[in-house]
């Protein structure tokens, strides 16, 4: 059975870079029954469940022994007879086409005045439109919006990570040259 994830993904949660969604603990209480739940939530108690939930033991019982069984012979089935390939005929290539020559852009010809803008012309006010469409739009660009915070913050959260990485490596570092220093001296 599989969890349907990277092992990218898995390396990560292992690392305790991420947290598991819970689409993810579905997947693995449902591929992996025995796991203690108090265990892989919380780190504590046994790894693995003392009983089995009370669904997956009537589905244990409820399954029919599977029975051993002969194989059974395969006929087999006359070789089948060669068939002829069918005979080629050749095309003729098509002719070359010239390209055709790309006419040449007019020189750009110095600004002589500016006029000053046109007024613009009036409008007519626009005729009522139902509501429904409106309705539409705004349930529509509510639902982008909450897709574009969720990807906002989830660009912070992983800005942050960044951060946190690269202040780890920059301590490391220094920790490094001041080993060094000591050496040397």
């Amino acid at each position: 059975m599989s969890l349907d994830k990277t092992a990218t993904v898995i390396q990560h949660l292992v690392d305790e870079r991420n947290k598991p969604g819970f689409d993810l603990l579905c997947k693995i209480f449902e591929v992996y029954p025995a796991v203690s739940k108090d265990w892989l939530m919380q780190g504590t108690g046994s790894m693995f469940a003392t009983t089995v939930p009370a669904v997956e033991a009537a589905q244990f019982v409820a399954a029919p022994p599977v029975a051993a069984t002969a194989p059974t012979p395969v006929e087999e089935l006359p070789e089948p007879e060669p068939v002829a390939p069918a005979p080629v005929t050749p095309t003729p290539a098509p002719a070359p086409v010239a390209p055709e020559p790309v006419p040449e852009a007019p020189a750009p010809t110095p600004p002589t005045a500016t006029l000053p803008p046109a007024p613009a012309p009036a409008v007519a006010p626009p005729a009522a439109v139902p509501a429904t469409p409106a309705v539409a739009a705004a349930s529509d660009a509510s639902w982008q919006t909450a897709l574009y915070t969720q990807q906002m913050a989830h660009q912070l959260a992983m800005a942050e990570m960044r951060n946190q990485h690269l202040q780890e490596q920059q301590r490391m570092m220094q920790q490094m040259m001041e080993m060094m220093q000591r050496q040397l001296s």
